[in-house]
């Protein structure tokens, strides 16, 4: 296969998974946006209970300290009904791109696509990535594409790691300074 024909074959099976991508990166935000509902969930709900704390601690009257209360019960209700309803929300957003996902991955085209090509390599991202390949010449045939690819995959498994390794590395080193100087601070006390 000359390169265009090969850079033709590889475009045509990346639009078939075009629509699988999309339908991923939809569920990527969605899990994105529930993340963020979670959070400002524990925000609201920690200040509406310390406004509560400090409102129940108050000395003023005993229907002004009431009112303030109901107040604050009142906060903490719109609270959780608004977590309540953004969550079911963000749960919806997910089922769907979840659905979506399932229906991209059913259609007969996306099959029959997946058919003589390595499932491996059968992703929008990682079929560019062999486009790009192929056209910066780092590979002449197909079958090299798939051999960079591969190697490029190892390569990036391993530095990722040595970072793990060198993060294991980092927290150990700092956890002994932290106990050396925990050390000689004991040994001076009890010298006494």
């Amino acid at each position: 296969m000359s390169k265009n024909e090969i850079l033709n074959y590889l475009e045509k099976k990346r639009n078939l998974t075009a629509d699988l991508q999309n339908a991923r990166h939809e569920l990527y935000i969605a899990n994105k946006n529930l993340v963020s509902i979670r959070k400002q969930f524990k925000k609201r709900l920690i200040w509406s209970i310390v406004v509560t704390v400090v409102v129940v601690g108050m000395d003023t009257g005993s229907i002004v300290k009431g009112i303030l209360v109901l107040g604050c019960l009142a906060l903490l209700g719109w609270v959780v009904a608004k977590r309540v309803q953004q969550g079911n929300q963000a749960n919806q957003q997910i089922n769907t791109a979840n659905q979506k996902i399932a229906d991209a991955q059913n259609q007969p085209s996306y099959i029959e696509g997946m058919a003589d090509f390595p499932k491996k390599f059968y992703s929008y991202w990682t079929i560019d990535r062999l486009m790009h390949l192929v056209q910066e010449n780092r590979a002449t045939t197909l079958q090299d594409a798939f051999n960079v690819a591969e190697a490029q995959d190892f390569q990036n498994d391993q530095i990722a790691l040595q970072q793990q390794n060198l993060a294991v590395a980092q927290s150990t080193n700092s956890m002994s300074k932290i106990s050396a100087a925990a050390n000689v601070f004991t040994a001076f006390n009890t010298r006494k």
